[in-house]
């Protein structure tokens, strides 16, 4: 029943893009003993709505019709809409429920919810409103997951911890990831968790969209290296694979970093970059926080690359993730 309810959850996610949480449904005692033993019952979380889902036990003997006579039973007697819950079930036998309006869902095959419909026309309407990128908070949210596939589930304070923010910044980097279908978020106790079931190659390939450069500007640098810059750039790329380093190193920094070293390190900004000692790419997050010991991290590397239209670099950036994206 938990993998059943899993691909349920992925189901509605991945054909929706809405996150959905369940959670046994205990106020069963109103209802007929046989029902009890044909389901087991959920509530279930969808669009701020509040659903109870018959999870067929074995549903090789339930016919349409006595599924629809369920559903009624149980939206009666639980004053909350029902929806039957199937691994599987014949086309026809799916025409006839929707013939019957009765609301159904048959993961990775067919859903029918009627009584969601305009919902879900003002969630689609809302969604193609929103940004399509996630905040700089919430990138660094998802690249760090992507480069730690042993975590796979996390709270605000988590991700505090381990990526020095604050606890409310994660929290609304987890409502990013979770508008963004990246995430289940649900409630265990009073923990908000956000539990990333994709692989690794798969949430790679989701994010990929809302992902963004994390270079907010280029800089031509006379003076001090000793900034406790990283190497970025195509510099960064060329110890990656087999790309020849360019002539004049680039390194990275962030907005905040970039200020402090201005105080207190001799730097200038040259006019003429052919003239400059170095490169200096300004991070929209600090790059510290997902890089090796020298380099900026290969995926913040690639969006700050992928752009490019040179094929030195396109061909150099394909053989990176080839080497990377082994998840």
């Amino acid at each position: 029943m938990k993998d059943l309810l899993k691909s349920c959850k992925r189901y509605l996610n991945d054909t929706l893009g809405i996150p959905a949480t369940f959670s046994k449904h205990n106020k069963t005692g109103s209802l007929p003993f046989f029902l009890n033993d044909q389901y087991d019952f959920y509530t279930l979380n969808l669009l701020k709505k509040e659903f109870v889902v018959l999870a067929a036990k074995n549903g090789d003997d339930l016919t349409p019709a006595k599924i629809q006579n369920h559903i009624q039973i149980v939206s009666e007697k639980l004053q909350l809409q029902a929806i039957f819950l199937g691994e599987s079930i014949s086309s026809f036998n799916r025409q006839r429920l929707i013939a019957y309006k009765a609301p159904f869902i048959v993961p990775d095959n067919q859903m029918y919810l009627p009584d969601l419909a305009i919902d879900l026309k003002e969630h689609f309407i809302k969604a193609r409103s929103k940004t399509q990128r996630l905040g700089p908070a919430a990138q660094i949210v998802a690249l760090y997951v992507l480069l730690n596939p042993d975590v796979d589930a996390v709270t605000p304070k988590d991700l505090a911890d381990r990526l020095d923010y604050a606890t409310m910044t994660m929290s609304r980097a987890i409502d990013e990831i979770e508008a963004a279908g990246l995430a289940d978020v649900s409630y265990e106790g009073k923990r908000r968790v956000a539990r990333f079931d994709k692989n690794r190659r798969q949430l790679w390939e989701a994010a990929l969209p809302y992902l963004k450069t994390p270079v907010k500007k280029r800089l031509w640098i006379n003076g001090s290296k000793n900034l406790g810059l990283l190497i970025a750039g195509e510099s960064a790329l060329a110890l990656y694979s087999m790309l020849s380093p360019p002539k004049q190193p680039i390194y990275a920094i962030s907005s905040k970093g970039w200020s402090t070293a201005q105080d207190i390190m001799p730097v200038t900004v040259s006019p003429y970059p052919e003239e400059a000692e170095f490169q200096l790419e300004i991070w929209r997050y600090e790059p510290k926080m997902l890089a090796n010991i020298k380099t900026v991290d290969p995926l913040s590397l690639y969006l700050s690359l992928k752009e490019t239209e040179d094929e030195r670099i396109e061909s150099a950036l394909a053989e990176m993730m080839e080497k990377i994206v082994q998840w």
